[in-house]
């Protein structure tokens, strides 16, 4: 059957590559030690899964929601965004569900650019970025190449530069685990509110940093609330990525379009899930999380020290980084090579090139195994 030429124009999607690769090892019976898809091991915490198992028992949590979320949720996230970044959100207008952040992501932009637009992607960035929100749109994305020099953060000369009507920003990053300052951020927010440029934030790991780090909103900034629209996802925050559950929250005009757009295409995430979902968001205590996630946090650092120690006695340049449980490594050889060499000796990675052509020389792993096989995959990766 014929295809179209939106769906020809896309790549192959770094991860299903990956996944077939790890499929095929595995039935030549290779055990293998995977740093590849970002899927917490950690479990989710008990108390939400019992909030789950309450939600399933609830007269109507099995009928539909509807695609902005239950209010109930809707209010979670409000008290959550105003103890956590000191922000306050209208719940029926600034505010709303999501069946996971990516779905959010990828539609944004069609409820306000036409065929054609120009939206700005990082390099490297998240590939849903160039392809599912852009070109599968039928944008054009304009690719921002950023730098290790730079901290992976768009220079104001650049931005000036540019043209697009919008753009994709993502802090702590994934895959460099980079960090920005509100600072940075409001040049960013002021700079495309003189483009008339909408910001896209996804603020997917907010809730993973370390060493005295804490990630912001963008919507503390200024002149946000203007042009802006930001994305959380309970994915990474609460071991949660099965349940499929986010939210987007910002400028009331972009979430009414979202909103219009989600009412054309889903039902929304099913109502048990958002009663789980709220009782996580209750959890935080003035802004900090439960004992939970500050235990998940420091066995990411603890893994995160691990493995850039050992690879650093290996010769490998790493450097820790101030968010995300990613590690962002460079290679002095093409990184597809590099990952495949791994891979035969047991040890799945992410190819840098994955995230767009600034990361050929770079392979990401991801801190979702134990220390035991942390260790373990130390002792089959050769020597820089």
């Amino acid at each position: 059957m014929k295809t179209s030429t939106r769906l020809n124009s896309l790549p192959p999607y770094p991860f299903a590559k990956l996944e077939n690769l790890i499929s095929k090892k595995r039935q030549e019976g290779i055990d293998l030690i995977s740093f590849g898809i970002g899927d917490p091991d950690l479990t989710t915490p008990d108390f939400i899964n019992q909030s789950l198992v309450e939600g399933l028992s609830i007269s109507g949590n099995h009928n539909y929601s509807s695609s902005a979320g239950e209010k109930s949720f809707r209010d979670s996230i409000s008290l959550w965004f105003e103890k956590r970044f000191n922000v306050s959100l209208n719940p029926d207008e600034e505010i709303c569900a999501l069946i996971g952040s990516k779905e959010g992501l990828a539609h944004i932009f069609r409820a306000f650019l036409n065929s054609g637009d120009t939206i700005a992607v990082p390099n490297p960035g998240y590939p849903l970025y160039e392809h599912g929100g852009t070109m599968l749109n039928d944008f054009k994305p304009l690719i921002l190449d950023l730098s290790e020099e730079s901290n992976y953060i768009p220079q104001t000369t650049q931005l000036q530069e540019s043209d697009f009507s919008g753009i994709y920003l993502n802090y702590p990053n994934n895959p460099t685990g980079s960090v920005i300052q509100t600072s940075e951020l409001n040049n960013i927010v002021n700079i495309c509110n003189e483009k008339n440029s909408i910001i896209v934030y996804d603020n997917a790991y907010s809730e993973i940093t370390y060493g005295g780090y804490k990630a912001p909103s963008i919507l503390q900034c200024d002149n946000a609330h203007q042009n802006s629209i930001e994305f959380h996802s309970l994915s990474k925050t609460f071991n949660m990525t099965g349940y499929r559950i986010g939210f987007a929250v910002g400028n009331k005009n972009l979430i009414d379009g979202l909103k219009k757009i989600k009412n054309q295409i889903d039902s929304g995430s099913p109502k048990f899930i958002q009663h789980a979902a709220s009782t996580a968001l209750d959890s935080y205590n003035n802004g900090i999380p439960p004992k939970e996630i500050l235990d998940n946090i420091k066995t990411y650092e603890n893994r995160m020290s691990l493995l850039s120690d050992g690879l650093s006695k290996l010769g490998y340049e790493v450097k820790i980084p101030s968010g995300t449980f990613y590690l962002w490594m460079k290679v002095n050889e093409n990184c597809e090579s590099f990952a495949m060499k791994l891979l035969d000796n047991g040890i799945v990675v992410t190819p840098g090139s994955g995230f767009g052509n600034a990361g050929d020389n770079y392979v990401r792993f991801s801190l979702t195994v134990t220390e035991s096989d942390i260790s373990k995959a130390l002792e089959k990766i050769p020597s820089c």
